[in-house]
């Protein structure tokens, strides 16, 4: 067991999928889709669980992996 007070990012990001597949309501992601209900629930988990707000310029560091299925 850990004495970490804080989520590791991959644990945020498991912990936020294991919400949505636990969660009644059915959120539908893709880019046919608005992305605003799954930026809302990103928002939600992340302040229930007190992560800290994206820094400026995030974006500029994510890498996609390659998105054919």
């Amino acid at each position: 067991m850990t004495n970490a007070k804080e989520m590791s990012a991959s644990e945020a990001i498991y912990g936020f999928v294991a919400w949505l597949t636990t969660r009644m309501d059915q959120i539908t992601m893709s880019q046919h889709n608005n992305a605003a209900p799954a930026a809302d629930l990103v928002k939600r988990f992340c302040e229930h669980n007190k992560l800290e707000a994206p820094r400026d310029g995030w974006a500029d560091l994510l890498e996609m992996p390659n998105l054919v299925d």
